[in-house]
């Protein structure tokens, strides 16, 4: 517990914006060059979502019109903010009434094809991904008076938060990428109809749900019985199994902007259990498995008592500006309003240089914490990011006998001083901090502050400006404030596993789950075991599972190892810089499974193109199968796939007794908001009230 103490907590809050400097906010949609006329005949007509959230695992579906109005042949750029942890697996482009599905090849070959094919007049698409930034599509000769239909479709993991889960449908732009808004103006409306459908299917009951602004414009229906946004779905009528289906609908006129993220947040009931669901995919006897793991450990946590340092580091940089900095304010003055006389905080900004604004800690007096929250709101932003150097001067001058949380306010992009990740990583391990990273809106540097969280044992997070921002800050507050398991380990015997991603857990903290993928050969029974370390003291929880012969129903698993997979890869490049075992392999992964990543793209080309360059029909073959188990789940009910909760032996003292139904975690309930791991500290009050929408008057 000593050493848990002598560590240093660094939470890295980035709180997001909702204008530019000019007060008008960049979006997703059709990119044109600043200042062009030519283009204006080009129009999204219509922009269509569906997603579907199951098994672990969102599907997203983005489907769109675009309308050439003109009288010439005319090339379209789509852009949209890359989605966390996704990978675009689909790309169609509709020639008359035939779909035409993309293939990966290598980047630059791809964009060789492409401008080859576009040269000549034919139609053409292509799908790239700009860094970490965002995915752009190219069609190619759209017809005058003409439309072209375009569907793309990407992949993610879904993971709980204190039994909270949380899905982004990224429209906001991240205004991080000076010379990309200083060329391209974005057209982010639509001309025709904008439809969002989600469904949520939950092995566990589903207490709520919320989305953030929409109050007033999302129908949400649990098992087919229409609610206002947030009433409890346990308690609604309905068909069976209403409180484990959910269906939400956004229907916008012609017109409509696609310039705010839509936030869907659902939280489930506080019986679920904490828990071990393993999730397979595999084809035949004969082919090698996929598997993905879920862990939603419950363990004895308990709270850190002593009085806290808190220091904020608050990035006053100029993409910080407008109605950023102000929600920086807020945040800030927020948290500092709910420090206790015990602790003591201390203010850095920094834009190209570092400053300590209050010169070292101040005791967290109800009069020292009112004159801040007053600085604070009247900082101003101005000039470059030197990130590196706000956080080097928020390592300095810590005292190893109090707990200090360091608080990074920032939108997540280094252009002065040291940028490279390698410099922020040997930064961390000199200063043998623990880093917890909330990566502001979209098109930050995630993979940096991703790096920086697990290399040091912190967590990330991520804020939308639609988020409820203090329901994020009590999620996160509940973890700092409570001990975490080290150095988590999955064990699983039989030999009958292997290749899984990522390689280094790291560690856990309250109510966060596990994401796991491997492979898998052969089949039967195997022991899985999880491993941690709680205050020094190593503990140990396990249980058997069944890896089953045939198994057809989530062939999308394969595309999420491998992501997963690159993801290490990528994080290798981006310390160690490029090679070609690192490229070589990401770019094998991709073509493989069809995946575009920073080494490949996909393409959409006539039949005869594609035999002509010799790209072979993977993701063709690949699609239909996934095509296939989608429409068979959609008329199954939901699936549970829990391995931990087997019968337990009888006690040979009384063979007469009844088999108890036990499980890893004891039967203990998955750690919520209010309810869980140890003692439940105050803080859990606000987002309950948040969460727990009062019914409507019946």
């Amino acid at each position: 517990m000593r050493s848990l103490l002598k560590k240093t907590l660094i939470p890295l809050i980035a709180i997001t914006t909702c204008l530019f400097l000019s007060g008008t906010a960049l979006a997703a949609g059709l990119l044109k060059p600043v200042g062009a006329n030519d283009d204006a005949a080009l129009a999204i007509s219509a922009h269509r979502v569906d997603v579907t959230i199951n098994n672990g695992f969102v599907r997203t579906e983005v489907d769109q019109v675009f309308t050439n109005s003109g009288t010439s042949a005319i090339e379209g750029l789509y852009s949209f903010p890359l989605p966390h942890q996704a990978s675009l697996s689909e790309l169609s482009m509709w020639v008359g009434e035939r779909e035409i599905l993309g293939e990966v090849v290598e980047k630059e070959r791809s964009r060789q094809i492409y401008e080859q094919q576009k040269a000549q007049g034919n139609q053409v698409a292509l799908a790239e991904k700009n860094d970490f930034k965002s995915f752009d599509t190219r069609i190619g000769n759209i017809p005058p008076q003409a439309d072209v239909r375009v569907r793309l479709v990407y992949y993610q993991p879904m993971s709980i938060d204190l039994n909270i889960g949380r899905y982004l449908y990224p429209l906001r732009e991240g205004n991080t990428d000076e010379e990309r808004l200083s060329f391209w103006s974005v057209d982010d409306r639509v001309s025709g109809p904008f439809h969002f459908h989600l469904q949520l299917k939950s092995a566990f009951p589903i207490k709520d749900v919320r989305l953030p602004g929409l109050e007033n414009e999302a129908v949400i229906q649990y098992g087919g019985v229409t609610h206002g946004d947030g009433e409890e779905a346990s308690e609604q009528g309905g068909e069976q199994g209403n409180n484990q289906i959910v269906d939400v609908t956004i229907d916008r006129p012609a017109g409509a902007s696609l310039n705010k993220d839509i936030v869907f947040l659902y939280r489930l009931d506080d019986t679920t259990p904490a828990r071990i669901e393993l999730i397979p995919y595999k084809a035949d006897r004969n082919a090698t498995g996929t598997m993905m793991l879920v862990v939603t450990p419950a363990a004895d946590l308990q709270p850190i008592t002593e009085g806290t340092d808190w220091t904020f580091v608050l990035d006053v940089s100029g993409s910080m500006d407008g109605h950023k900095i102000a929600t920086l304010a807020d945040g800030v003055s927020q948290t500092l309003g709910k420090l206790n006389s015990s602790d003591r905080f201390r203010i850095i900004t920094f834009n190209q240089s570092a400053a300590d604004l209050t010169r070292g800690f101040v005791t967290a007096t109800p009069e020292a914490v009112g004159q801040w929250i007053n600085r604070v709101k009247t900082i101003a932003a101005g000039g470059s990011t030197n990130l590196f150097a706000g956080l080097e001067t928020a390592c300095r001058r810590l005292d190893d006998d109090r707990t200090t949380s360091i608080v990074l306010v920032t939108d997540g992009v280094a252009n002065v001083g040291r940028t490279e990740q390698r410099e922020f990583l040997q930064l961390l391990k000199e200063y043998d901090v623990r880093l917890f990273t909330f990566v502001i809106g979209n098109s930050a540097n995630r993979p940096l502050l991703d790096r920086l969280a697990k290399d040091s044992g912190g967590f990330a997070m991520q804020i939308s400006d639609v988020d409820d921002i203090q329901g994020r800050l009590i999620q996160a507050k509940a973890k700092v404030l409570y001990e975490k398991m080290h150095d988590v380990r999955i064990e699983i015997d039989g030999e009958k596993v292997d290749d899984l991603t990522p390689a280094t857990i790291g560690n856990l903290y309250l109510g966060q789950q596990l994401v796991l993928f491997g492979h898998y050969h052969g089949s039967g029974k195997v022991t899985i075991k999880m491993k941690a370390r709680i205050s020094g003291e190593e503990k140990e929880w396990r249980c058997t599972a069944m890896l089953p012969e045939v198994a057809t129903d989530n062939p999308e698993l394969e595309r999420l190892w491998a992501l997963s997979r690159i993801d290490e890869l990528m994080a290798e490049v981006r310390e160690l810089g490029e090679t070609e075992q690192f490229t070589s392999r990401i770019v094998d992964l991709g073509v493989h499974y069809s995946l575009v990543t920073d080494y490949t793209s996909m393409l959409v080309l006539n039949d005869d193109v594609y035999e002509q360059e010799g790209v072979s029909r993977r993701n063709a073959d690949r699609v239909a199968k996934e095509r296939q188990a989608q429409q068979q789940r959609s008329q199954q009910p939901v699936r549970n796939y829990r391995v931990d909760n087997a019968p337990q032996q009888r006690s040979t003292d009384d063979a007469s007794a009844p088999a108890q139904q036990t499980s890893t975690f004891n039967n203990r309930p998955s750690p919520g908001i209010g309810h869980g791991s140890g003692p439940v500290s105050l803080i859990a009050v606000p987002l309950v009230a948040w969460l727990n929408r009062r019914k409507r008057n019946r």
